[in-house]
Parts: C-alpha cells; structure tokens; sequence
C-alpha cells in the first residue's frame, strides 16, 4: 500500500491514465444539456446537473469546472454550438477540488495549453488526482482500495487566496475563499454588461457537508478546524452583494425550474436574491444540526 503512494507520488505529473474511476452511480451527472447564455459574456456549458462556465474575453476564455469522466466531447460540443472556438480557453478554475467537477481538468488543458489556477488550499488535491481530500484521513485503506488517483494528476499553475484576481481581457475575476466542502472551495464574482446594463454575477460554491464520506464536523484529523471554516464561509456568503447567481450544480441553484432549452434569452431569469438567502439558510441549518448531532453524542459516548 505504502508502495502504491510511492509510485503516484514519481508519476504525478505524468500524462498517464493510470488512475481508478469510482462509479459514477447519479445519472444526472452523465445526462447532456443543451448550452445557453445566462447573461452578458457568461455562458452555461455544463450537463444536467454538473455545472460548467464559460466566461468569454476579446482575448481568450475562462473555463470554470468540469464533469465526471470522459466530459470533455461535451463540454467542447457545447462551446462550438455557441460560436466560440474550444482552443480559445485560455484559463481553467475549479470551484471545489472533488472528481465530478475536476475529473477532465488534465485532459482539457493538453488539448488548450490553458493555465490552471485554484485557491491554494486544494492544490495538494489537484496534484495528486484527488488522494490528499481530507476526508482521507487512512491513506492504507484508501491506497488498498484504489491503489493511487481516483482523477488523473494535473498541476496547478498559479496558487490562489480569498481576495485574488483572475483578470482575461476586459473581464476580471475575484475569488472568494468558502472553505467546508472541501479546503480550497471557491466562489467568484465579476461584472458583466448586457443590453446596457451592468450585472454583478456570483458564481457561488454552496457550503454542504460530504457526509458520503464521512466527514464530522467535530473533528478531522486533517481539518480539524472544519467547523469554524464552515461558519466562516456561511457568514461570508451572507454579506456578497450580487445582481445574478448561479452554482456548481444545476438544482443547487433550481436550474430547471428558472431555465427549460429553448427559452428566449433572459438573464432576468437568474436574478433571485431570495433563492439565494433560502439556500444559505438551508446548508447553514443543516450544518447546524448535524454539529449538534455529532456534540451531543461526544458528550454521551
């Protein structure tokens, strides 16, 4: 087992696919969507629940997130059928280091030349195609059941921090750190112009808890301040100001109750400032009570 961490860590940065799939048991993450703008020079390009950005510039693009495995044909697909030129990406980001949304990171920056950039506490993540998550506290138990990667390696370019810039062309992007979900989980804001208006866009990583695998709010060995990082992230959350929000996952931010393929463009559509405060105040009471769970049964075990 140690001998299988030895070997990723010589190969990490090789263009190899020798890495193990988990099973991809939720069909929404496999299932296509048609690709529309949600405002200005913001473009949704994922599937029917993960979520993927496209952020067009005079210069380039930025492309936030990707799919499971093997998401890249789409992905590429749906950025054609909107006119733009998939070799144009110029920056990836990622909202959260987990295999559903970084799975094809490697494969699109071979095919783009495009820079990679992340909040530098998932970079460990990303380098090792997803075997420093946290959640991973027993690397022998995890080496026994994957023997190395569960995503292929990719190395990150530029390491980021709550406040940084991504600036392409006209557009510039500022990263908001909201830990929980996983060390790095970022959100984004950036403005966008439309029809003669100025939109601020919030592209927001909500703050679940990964109870699948088995992350306890009151303690992990390798985040043991996991409680504070997610009262942090909700109090954070609660004060950005924003016209339009959107999420890393379609129902995160009820996609297909405000979009159906085929309706007239409107970014009206995505300006929900009540959705948004519902949704906070779901993850937040739900990281809540199960924090009181989990104290409540330290204190009687």
């Amino acid at each position: 087992m140690i001998f299988c961490l030895f070997l990723l860590n010589l190969t990490i940065f090789s263009q190899s696919q020798n890495y193990a799939r988990l099973p991809i048991t939720r069909e929404n993450w496999t299932k296509t969507f048609p690709a529309f703008r949600v405002v200005g020079n913001l473009y949704y390009v994922g599937g029917y629940d993960l979520a993927v950005y496209l952020i067009t510039t005079d210069e380039g693009h930025i492309l936030i997130n990707t799919g499971v495995y093997d998401s890249t044909k789409e992905i590429k697909k749906s950025v054609e059928s909107l006119g733009f030129n998939f070799s144009d990406i110029k920056t990836l980001l990622t909202m959260q280091a987990h295999w559903d949304h970084v799975a094809e990171l490697a494969e699109i920056k071979r095919l783009t030349n495009a820079k990679l950039f992340a909040h530098k506490d998932d970079v460990s993540v990303l380098e090792s195609g997803g075997i420093h998550q946290f959640f991973n506290s027993d690397p022998f138990k995890f080496s026994k059941m994957f023997c190395g990667a569960v995503f292929e390696p990719v190395k990150v370019d530029r390491h980021l921090k709550h406040g940084s810039k991504i600036k392409l062309g006209k557009t510039t992007l500022k990263l908001h750190h909201h830990p929980g979900h996983t060390k790095g989980a970022s959100s984004f804001t950036f403005d966008t112009f439309d029809n003669g208006k100025n939109y601020r866009v919030l592209i927001v990583n909500m703050g679940s808890v990964n109870t699948s695998r088995g992350v306890k709010l009151t303690g992990m060995p390798l985040f043991p301040n996991i409680a504070e990082a997610y009262a942090k992230t909700f109090a954070r959350q609660k004060e950005l100001k924003f016209d339009i929000w959107v999420s890393s996952h379609a129902g995160h931010f009820n996609l297909h109750e405000k979009y159906k393929p085929g309706d007239k463009y409107d970014p009206q559509r995505f300006v929900d400032t009540e959705g948004y405060k519902e949704k906070i105040k779901h993850y937040e009471n739900t990281y809540l009570e199960k924090l009181k769970k989990e104290q409540e049964k330290k204190q009687n075990d």
